[in-house]
């Protein structure tokens, strides 16, 4: 007896050290970490699979290089390279012009219309980057654009002057789209320059370009190189565009070559696989430098405990001028596309003509919401929306904690796992997702399951971005305040915590509702028969050629929502601004 009892007993002291290991922290962080991994890992274990396994007709097959030698023995590989490279490139550059353009307008400068152009950037931001592109077909095609046929009856022109179905088109129509981006990420950096040292070097004899040169921009070096390379990011795995501008004039990136090789009968997904870990690299990179552009950001720091003066730069003679370019920049990029999307929804002509007032219809309006693919698109769209927001705030808020409140080691991984995302383009997520759960024996495929995962893989880095930003801004003494006076943990979250970050949490939530529900690109590789979403029908409707005026109509029943969910998320912004 005495034997068996000594056997057992390293078996009981090992049991009883991992119970004195095993704290809830340690636990949450364990369930955290296998989440996160399942996440981010399975989909890139099943795209690196994928992509060099044999196709065949029952799916993936033995080891081969021959995907690799396919993809890239292809004559236009270099041709595909260099048109997304031109335009990510382009389009980042555009976009950073116009987001800190407007930046510096609200943030820094005294001219008349700042909350009203900040309105309208968030405005902006709500609209679908499909429908964008849509509204700007209809604006500037060379067949049936309004905005050409204007200027050519006002200047007597022959033909049109604009073609959007060039390189040009798609990237002025990206840039249109992502400058609320661009804003929302150079708005801070703009806001925290302290003037003082600008008029330092005034009052040492410099003048206004050399101050600009030599303080304002190097103060600024750290967000505008990683704006411009997280737009980059974004700009290279662009999808809705391209399809929509780029295929009618034959300009091809890697997105759409993608897209098609799956979409394909039989589907390539060994040679889309290889293309995209091609696309998964660049990305990578780019992130990679996003990273290390903002690795010594406290160097640059501004606002310190001996004071700060966000004093806005007066323009004198200049307030209205600027405002005036400002408007303009505003109606060029929203103005006329929300025009366009108005008026063919309620008219059945393209050209606008006061003479058609009176062919005022909502016949548009009456077919779409009696038209069941929509009502279950809008379903469905709404619930992976609020779905997706939800488990992506609740998982971020507690990793949040993890990382920044305990003293686990390796805590820090989880943030590091979920920041992967960031770098993976929404069509691979969509893709490698589609053949991993294809491979493997979860019956999810053509439900709306697939989809939630995909938008929770997504949105991840958003939810534990905002929920760091909001942990950081409380003190560790309330905690411990909380656990001094006998609170549990759950009553610590419940009671101190949640009430104290409910304005960062809430916006997050709406901020990941909105991206959700304007979702396509993952969503054209898992939606089924039944699991279609706004994106993916909009997108069918204008490629069977229908009525443009139905197609219109849908778009303003999905933009309107969208914008009034944002007038929620600037009432809150404005509430944590009073408080702060």
């Amino acid at each position: 007896m005495a034997t068996a009892e000594t056997a057992l007993q390293p078996r009981k002291n090992a049991l009883l050290k991992f119970s004195e290991w095993l704290t809830l922290s340690r636990f949450i962080l364990l369930c955290c970490a296998i989440i996160c991994a399942w996440l981010v890992f399975v989909p890139l274990a099943s795209l690196i699979f994928v992509s060099f396994a044999e196709d065949t007709p029952a799916g993936p097959g033995g080891f081969t290089f021959e995907n690799f030698v396919n993809a890239y023995t292809k004559p236009y590989l270099a041709d595909l390279f260099l048109t997304s490279l031109e335009f990510a490139v382009f389009s980042a550059v555009i976009t950073l012009l116009l987001g800190a353009g407007i930046a510096w307008v609200v943030e820094r400068t005294d001219a008349p219309g700042r909350s009203v152009f900040h309105a309208l950037t968030l405005i902006a931001f709500a609209v679908p980057g499909l429908l964008i592109a849509m509204a700007w077909a209809l604006t500037l095609s060379p067949n049936i654009g309004w905005g050409n046929r204007a200027l050519q009856a006002v200047f007597g022109l022959e033909e049109p002057p604009f073609n959007i179905y060039s390189m040009g088109g798609m990237i002025w129509t990206l840039s249109s789209h992502y400058f609320p981006l661009a804003y929302l990420l150079m708005g801070p950096a703009f806001r925290v320059l302290d003037i003082r040292m600008e008029e330092a070097a005034i009052v040492s004899g410099a003048r206004n370009w050399q101050v600009a040169r030599r303080v304002t921009m190097p103060l600024l070096r750290p967000a505008i190189l990683s704006t411009l390379l997280l737009i980059f990011v974004r700009a290279i795995e662009a999808f809705e565009v391209p399809l929509l501008l780029g295929l009618p004039s034959k300009i091809y990136v890697f997105t759409t070559e993608i897209r098609f090789a799956i979409a394909e009968a039989p589907p390539q997904f060994g040679y889309s696989s290889s293309l995209g870990l091609t696309l998964l690299v660049i990305c990578i990179l780019g992130v990679w430098a996003y990273r290390r552009a903002t690795r010594d950001a406290e160097a640059y720091a501004t606002v310190t405990g001996k004071g700060y003066m966000p004093t806005p730069i007066k323009l004198g003679p200049w307030r209205w001028p600027v405002t005036i370019l400002t408007s303009i920049i505003f109606i060029l990029s929203l103005g006329l596309p929300l025009f366009a999307l108005l008026w063919q929804s309620l008219y059945y002509k393209t050209i606008p003509n006061v003479d058609l007032l009176a062919d005022f219809t909502w016949r548009n309006y009456g077919y779409i919401f009696t038209y069941p693919v929509f009502l279950n698109a809008l379903k469905n769209s709404a619930i992976l929306g609020a779905s997706s927001a939800t488990l992506v705030v609740a998982l971020g808020f507690v990793m949040a904690w993890i990382v920044q409140r305990t003293n686990v080691r390796h805590a820090w991984t989880l943030d590091a796992m979920a920041f992967i995302p960031i770098a993976i383009p929404s069509v691979i997520i969509g893709a490698s997702i589609l053949f991993a759960y294809l491979i493997l024996p979860i019956p999810i495929y053509n439900t709306l399951w697939i989809l939630l995962i995909a938008y929770v893989t997504m949105y991840l880095p958003y939810g534990m971005r905002f929920a760091s930003g909001g942990i950081i801004q409380i003190h560790r003494e309330l905690e411990e305040v909380a656990e001094v006076a006998g609170a549990t943990l759950i009553q610590t979250f419940r009671r101190v915590l949640l009430p104290l970050m409910s304005p960062a949490l809430i916006a997050a939530w709406l901020y990941i509702f909105v991206m959700g529900v304007r979702e396509l690109t993952a969503s054209l590789f898992l939606a089924g028969p039944h699991t279609q979403v706004l994106g993916t029908i909009s997108l069918t409707m204008w490629e069977e050629g229908g009525s443009y005026g139905t197609v219109a109509a849908l778009s303003i029943v999905q933009i309107v929502p969208l914008v009034m969910i944002v007038a929620v998320m600037r009432l809150i912004e404005t509430k944590i601004s009073r408080r702060g």
